[in-house]
């Protein structure tokens, strides 16, 4: 009778454990900032609708990390998160080291150059180094425009179209969608008298940790993604979410 007893206890724990692991299992932890409308700091938004489609809420819970983007990259370089979105792939080699790319791209970034007609001209892409630049923390921008240099970088766009009006800088390189949103908040400082131009649509990724863990979330993101495209579900999602734009897989 104690050997019967002594087997289900060893039974019951080698069955708690396995569901205790298929649970950890099953927790996909996203390190990003808080892009409105994107990723909003409640878990909403037009990503994390995205993230749930491929990744269903039955079999995946999304656990969010908020900070900087900088911050968020170097989160999964050292295997503690399992996914950033938003990298180029022009990133520079340090910000992809210990990152493996989804294989196809998710969104697009379409950059645009804020600046102050009464003290700069319309921006050209082939005339930007001629110019004081800055950008957000963390961005590269100067690897996807083919700039020498990097430019100044900053927190947000607050301080970006701040150093533009006190012309502390030429121009500022922003997202167009995350400058209009942040335009539609709360105390946003006005874009008034600057102007924007935009000057490069850049597909974005996203990047996983090279770990098992990133590994097996990264796998199931690339099959499932191009399943969806293929059936025209991606399709359907991406047209209820005008910020996002589907890229062509053919």
């Amino acid at each position: 009778m104690m050997y019967r007893l002594t087997v289900l206890l060893f039974c019951f724990f080698i069955v708690q454990s396995a569901v205790a692991e298929q649970k950890a299992q099953s927790q996909l932890q996203i390190s990003t900032p808080v892009w409105p409308g994107f990723t909003n700091a409640d878990g909403t938004g037009a990503y994390a609708d995205l993230f749930q489609l491929i990744y269903p809420k039955d079999q995946t819970e999304l656990v969010w990390h908020f900070s900087n983007f900088g911050r968020a990259i170097h989160l999964v370089q050292q295997g503690k998160h399992h996914m950033v979105p938003g990298l180029s792939a022009y990133e520079s080699g340090n910000e992809h080291q210990g990152l493996l790319l989804s294989a196809h791209p998710f969104d697009f970034d379409l950059i645009v150059a804020i600046y102050d007609p009464t003290h700069t001209a319309p921006p050209q892409l082939e005339l930007l180094k001629q110019h004081k630049l800055a950008w957000d923390l963390a961005y590269d921008l100067h690897l996807v425009l083919g700039l020498p240099e990097k430019g100044y970088e900053v927190l947000d766009i607050k301080q970006g179209l701040e150093l533009v009006k006190n012309r502390r800088v030429d121009i500022y390189l922003a997202e167009k969608s995350e400058l209009h949103q942040y335009l539609k908040g709360e105390g946003a400082v006005q874009l008034q008298p600057l102007r924007y131009q935009e000057m490069l649509r850049d597909p974005i990724y996203l990047a996983f940790a090279d770990n098992e863990s990133g590994r097996l979330f990264k796998a199931l993101w690339d099959k499932r993604f191009l399943s969806l495209y293929k059936t025209g579900q991606l399709k359907q999602f991406y047209q209820t979410y005008p910020q996002l734009t589907l890229p062509n897989l053919h």
